[in-house]
């Protein structure tokens, strides 16, 4: 069986302050995943609208000025 009696309360909060710290970076970590599969849509979506042989020609939905 396994004896925690070598560990004291310091060890116990330096390793719960660990986990905290592993828990947030990986929300960081999937908030940065989710923001760029978001701009990567967002682009899918502009380059859709416009001619894929021709991508400075713009789509005539919207005239320029």
């Amino acid at each position: 069986m396994c004896d925690f009696d070598d560990f004291g309360w310091e060890e116990m909060g330096m390793a719960g302050a660990l986990a905290e710290e592993m828990a947030e970076d990986e929300k960081e970590r999937r908030r940065l995943e989710r923001e760029m599969q978001k701009e990567n849509e967002e682009c899918e979506s502009c380059c859709n609208d416009c001619d894929p042989y021709d991508p400075y020609n713009p789509p005539d939905d919207e005239p320029y000025p």
